[in-house]
């Protein structure tokens, strides 16, 4: 299957830890019967009332991308081990991911956040604006290397190499990651970026959010380049993440 095809980069990856949460959220029936709705005549959650649609999108140098310790690397190898068949799985992926642009902090060189809050009585909305996002978002890409759903792995790619088999080419790249959730409450409000300080700040807010309790309802996480023989340019950074702002 192919997908719209982006303004100027191919064979990207695109991660998705949608996971069956905003569905199990709807039906509120999950892990055998579990109830992950949250009623609207419950108290407020731990993080606030309403719900919130958060997003950060951050570009990274990546000078090596074969390197053990490269983000590429760190991604590639996520998406073959991911438990995406659960909300405490999906909640700790989100997490990693925030931890580790922290930890790659010295390559970063653009980023961007966006939210939105919704009111308790908007949560329809909330859903309806943070399924608009992703797929505004993987508009971007012309087809998705890696697709991961209730732990099932529909990637749309044929006749490649398998994710255990696919290695990176030594070259250097830029990199882009975008972390998109719906969470409860109105306290994961991220800063607007101005600086590496303020990219942390938001960072540090996502990876201890997405863990607390059971806020977290929907993610996903995708990035680009994926394919092995693909270079992302700064320019192709510019041109399609025009919000980012430099670090």
């Amino acid at each position: 299957m192919v997908v719209t095809r982006g303004p100027s980069i191919v064979d990207f990856i695109f991660f998705l830890f949608f996971a069956g949460v905003a569905i199990n959220v709807i039906s509120g029936i999950v892990n055998g019967g579990n109830d992950f709705s949250r009623s609207l005549d419950e108290a407020a959650s731990p993080l606030g009332k309403g719900v919130s649609v958060v997003q950060v999108s951050v570009a990274l140098n990546v000078p090596r991308r074969d390197s053990p310790t490269s983000i590429l690397t760190y991604l590639n190898r996520l998406s073959r081990t991911a438990s995406t068949d659960s909300r405490v799985g999906i909640s700790n992926l989100v997490s990693q991911v925030a931890l580790e642009l922290i930890r790659q902090k010295p390559y970063i060189f653009a980023a961007n956040t966006e939210y939105k809050h919704f009111r308790d009585n908007d949560e329809k909305k909330a859903t309806r604006y943070f399924n608009n996002v992703a797929v505004a978002e993987r508009g971007k890409f012309e087809r998705e290397g890696t697709n991961k759903y209730g732990g099932v792995d529909y990637s749309t790619s044929t006749g490649s190499k398998s994710s255990d088999q696919q290695g990176f080419s030594a070259q250097a790249t830029s990199a882009v990651v975008t972390i998109l959730i719906e969470i409860d409450g109105d306290e994961t409000k991220l800063p607007q970026i101005n600086n590496i300080s303020d990219l942390q700040r938001a960072l540090t807010t996502i990876a201890t959010d997405v863990k607390v309790d059971d806020c977290l309802r929907s993610a996903e996480v995708l990035w680009t380049p994926e394919d092995p023989d693909d270079v992302l340019s700064d320019k192709d950074v510019i041109v399609d993440y025009p919000k980012l702002r430099s670090v």
